[in-house]
């Protein structure tokens, strides 16, 4: 028999502003996978203690959190973004105990029909899912259990296969003829090395850019075009940096790509 949630729904949509529970390790949302239902949940409270009592108890397991506040005028958005990390349940507490409720239920869903047909990623839900899991468990303190955690990569390695990325060139001075010159982004690291940042989909692209998104071109990127892409002087890629920041090294993409036969991608670059 269905629950009728619709007090619930009401009371939340008509709320000043809520908590969440965001991971430190991904600078995202904490997701976890529901033991019983499978769903792939996020914590909403309704009061600040709510949510430090939450993020208490995850401490204790050895997993980090922190509160979150999320203002009435960004709660919508917030509430939709959960679409892009493949997200389906929200699990809202408050004085009267602990709800589950379907993302649905409280936004609508995007056409993603129509959004996987963008030429530029729009969103990689099930790729950012997984990752988001990997590193979660790979980041936390603690021992690991390293058969879980091999479950995880090999799940994100699936999915990196299969997703496209927005590579972002920085437009520079024209040159004598008129041409625009476009200059290859890096990020060093603290030893000096150099990576290139791409991203998982346009909302990530947005984070990294900021207010100098209008400098860049985007083009659409295929894991098989990756290692091709790679500039000499580059030690890999890094995935969504203002994100969960994930590093895939040049030696990490011919592995992926050896052992599980990725060919090389001819003409699937576009430019926008």
């Amino acid at each position: 028999m269905a629950v009728d949630n619709t007090f619930i729904i009401k009371k939340i949509q008509k709320m000043d502003g809520f908590y969440t529970a965001f991971s430190p390790l991904t600078r995202m949302p904490f997701v976890e996978c529901d033991q019983e239902t499978l769903d792939d949940q996020v914590y909403v409270f309704a009061t600040e203690e709510g949510v430090r009592s939450f993020a208490k108890e995850k401490e204790e397991q050895k997993i980090p959190v922190q509160p979150f506040k999320i203002p009435k005028e960004q709660m919508k958005g917030f509430l939709t973004s959960l679409y892009a990390l493949a997200a389906n349940a929200v699990v809202f507490n408050d004085e009267t105990g602990v709800t589950r409720l379907e993302v649905d239920q409280l936004v609508p869903k995007p056409d993603m029909e129509k959004l996987s047909k963008e030429k530029i990623p729009v969103l990689n839900p099930t790729l950012t899912l997984t990752v988001l899991y990997f590193v979660q468990e790979l980041r936390r303190p603690g021992e690991h259990d390293v058969a879980r955690l091999r479950e995880l990569e090999e799940e994100m390695v699936v999915n990196l296969i299969k997703s496209r990325f927005i590579l972002a060139l920085e437009d520079s001075e024209k040159g004598e003829d008129g041409t625009a010159n476009l200059r290859i982004p890096f990020m060093k690291t603290k030893e000096g090395d150099l990576y290139q940042p791409i991203c998982s989909d346009f909302a990530e692209f947005r984070k990294y850019a900021g207010a100098n998104a209008q400098n860049y071109r985007v083009s659409n990127l295929y894991f098989a075009d990756l290692e091709r892409m790679l500039a000499k002087e580059a030690k890999g890629y890094v995935v969504n940096p203002a994100g969960f920041n994930l590093v895939l090294s040049r030696e990490q993409i011919q592995k992926v790509s050896k052992e599980y036969n990725v060919g090389k991608a001819e003409n699937k670059t576009e430019e926008k």
